[in-house]
């Protein structure tokens, strides 16, 4: 009887096509589940996302929160296959090494490149979190335009949670880790050896499988390959963006889209594209009333983030800039203006260019391109003027000091130009010594003279060296109390100003980079997108004839060049897209873009346009198809123009 029990606990023999099968079948389950680890993977990222911006989601509803997950699964799907494309050519090159030792070094390939994606993919999603909050719109390839200069980068997320989005980054890596290393991988250890006259079988069922997986990483069987657009199922921006596979968006945009070589707007034929921008850019008839006297001098005061919303006199908070709401009866106020863009290097080249911004991109990323942009610093130089630029950060940021070079700015005096006592911890020198270093060069320069002095302490994290005006400790008190600080700056140097022999003749421009999605007045998401790009423009200075005068004709931030031209008597025709606001026949026209859509505001309402759903998000008044086709236009004949520079 033990010789009997013995004898029945030995193994059953297999056959030889059942260890194959065996063998095959090992390796399909790992890379099945390794695909469907992935996708698991990614839904927990959006779970994060749609958590982390709770508020935003609170509005969705569960059938369209659900939505989001049916819908982004497509390009999860997308996203999984690229990452297991590597993956399923190391299982699949396991068949062809019998021996144990070549296999595991395979295996320890996988580990380690999934390990290397998991950590990235997990470092992507946690700056996701706040790139969205702070943008609108899903991470992709913007934030390695500013690699360049990673202090001024870092300064940017000043203001985020960093302790919070440390911990998110390290929860979510780490236990992406621990199951692939605990759970995943050892499966791969115990793949069975394959015998020779299987190997070629093994490999090409393998093969096979790795082919197919081009089918969830195109996105399916269409024609066209996976796009934004394929999982945009919602009225609703915030469900859609949600639904976006951050790793995707953010890959695909660093491969495809960085440096537009062929527009990718192409709603009309070309022909009718510029047609439709010409009928709403040409410059209007009769002669537009002279303002300024003389030949002045011009100070251009650039105003970081200076949105309307901190402005009372255009519906914005109470009591946070006293000064310019004081400045305002002694000057022109231009009411209705819209930023062109949503980022300083765009705000830059809509102002001294009059060039519209890019939805994806910014031109000033390329100085081949500035280097063909018409300049306002530039032009009056031609005519006689003295030029320079101030700004208390490094003017390599964001390759703006290419830009001014290419301008036409006779000096640039940036952060090396001011003692580290009077720099904050992030960006550079505070504003009040930048204007203060202004004010001492003015009292040597040649007249005429045109400076721009572009400020920065309302720009993330909004230090000032001054005791709170503004209480609270939330980001947008400290939003509010940058721009207070700002705002008494400004008064400090104008209140100097008037005392020096030039105030009389010169003239002085107040303007933003750009606005702020702070603060947040209202709930209403197309509210807050156009208030989002509402931005003051103040002239002020003893050279105007004028006093106590609101112009409320719609309008751009490329609108002020051809303006100030006109006031000056010179030729603003080389600056194709902004108008002469003074001009009696201005109509009211104000194009923006966002990431990847438009704005348009004009006589008939104000609408917002998606280039990835090619639908409109939101609109006022009675904007209507027509609408639809002039933004359209603007956007086609911009990007022609901005891929032929």
């Amino acid at each position: 009887m033990p010789s009997e029990a013995r004898s029945t606990s030995l193994p059953v023999p297999r056959s030889p096509f059942v260890s194959a099968l065996i063998s095959l079948f090992a390796r399909l389950r790992f890379c099945l589940i390794y695909f469907a680890g992935w996708m698991v993977y990614f839904a927990l990222i959006r779970l994060l996302f749609l958590a982390y911006e709770h508020s935003a989601t609170a509005r969705l509803g569960f059938s369209t929160v659900m939505g989001t997950f049916v819908h982004g699964a497509r390009m999860d799907a997308a996203a999984s296959a690229y990452v297991s494309f590597v993956a399923f050519i190391f299982v699949t090159l396991t068949v062809m090494v019998p021996a144990r030792v070549p296999t595991r070094v395979l295996v320890w390939l996988i580990g380690g490149f999934t390990a290397l994606m998991l950590v990235l993919i997990s470092l992507l999603a946690t700056i996701d979190l706040e790139t969205y909050r702070n943008w609108g719109f899903r991470l992709d390839g913007t934030p390695l335009l500013y690699l360049s200069t990673p202090r001024e980068a870092l300064a940017s997320a000043g203001s985020s949670p960093l302790l919070l989005l440390v911990l998110i980054f390290l929860l979510l890596a780490t236990t992406a880790l621990y199951l692939l290393f605990r759970h995943l991988l050892p499966l791969a250890f115990r793949f069975p050896p394959v015998r020779p006259i299987w190997m070629l079988p093994h490999f090409a069922v393998l093969a096979y499988l790795t082919y197919w997986l081009y089918v969830p990483a195109k996105g399916g069987y269409q024609q066209s390959p996976m796009t934004q657009g394929m999982v945009y199922f919602s009225p609703e921006n915030h469900a859609n963006q949600a639904a976006v596979n951050v790793a995707w968006n953010f890959f695909d945009s660093v491969w495809w889209k960085s440096y537009i070589r062929s527009n990718p707007y192409q709603y009309l034929p070309d022909a009718e594209a510029l047609s439709v921008a010409d009928s709403v850019l040409t410059k209007h008839g009769g002669v537009s009333p002279r303002l300024v006297r003389g030949t002045p001098n011009v100070i251009l005061i650039i105003w970081e983030s200076f949105s309307a919303k901190v402005v009372e006199r255009l519906g914005g908070v109470k009591g946070v800039t006293p000064i310019f709401d004081s400045l305002i009866h002694e000057g022109i106020l231009f009411d209705s203006v819209y930023a062109t863009g949503d980022r300083s290097a765009k705000g830059l080249t809509g102002i001294l260019s009059g060039y519209p911004a890019q939805p994806r991109t910014t031109i000033m990323q390329f100085p081949s391109k500035t280097a063909s942009l018409p300049a306002l610093p530039r032009d009056l130089r031609a005519q006689g003027y003295n030029t320079g630029f101030y700004y208390g950060g490094e003017p390599e940021f964001a390759n703006i000091k290419s830009y001014l070079v290419n301008a036409g700015f006779d000096s640039i005096v940036g952060k090396q130009d001011f003692d580290a006592k009077d720099w904050n911890s992030k960006w550079g020198a505070h504003d009040h010594v930048v204007f203060g270093r202004m004010l001492r060069d003015l009292a040597h320069a040649r007249e005429p003279f045109f400076r721009t002095l572009f400020t920065l302490s309302s720009h993330e994290p909004f230090e000032v060296p001054v005791p709170t005006a503004i209480p609270g400790a939330t980001e947008q008190s400290l939003f509010l109390n940058a721009h207070h600080y700002t705002d008494q700056s400004l008064g400090n140097f104008l209140r100097a100003a008037r005392a020096e022999p030039w105030w009389n003749r010169t003239l002085i421009i107040i303007i933003a980079d750009h606005g702020h999605r702070l603060p947040v007045l209202s709930a209403d998401e197309a509210d807050q997108r156009w208030a989002t790009f509402h931005i003051p423009m103040l002239w002020i200075g003893g050279a105007l004839t004028v006093r106590d005068t609101v112009i409320h004709t719609i309008g751009s931030q490329t609108d002020l060049t051809p303006t100030l031209l006109g006031q000056l008597g010179l030729d603003a025709k080389p600056y194709y897209w902004g108008r002469n606001l003074l001009s009696p026949t201005a109509a009211p026209l104000a194009y923006f873009t966002f990431q990847d859509g438009f704005g348009l505001l004009d006589a008939n309402g104000a609408l917002t346009f998606d280039n990835v759903s090619r639908s409109v998000m939101h609109k006022t008044g009675n904007t209507g198809a027509a609408d639809v086709r002039t933004g359209q236009a603007l956007l086609q004949a911009s990007i022609d123009d901005y891929v032929k520079r």
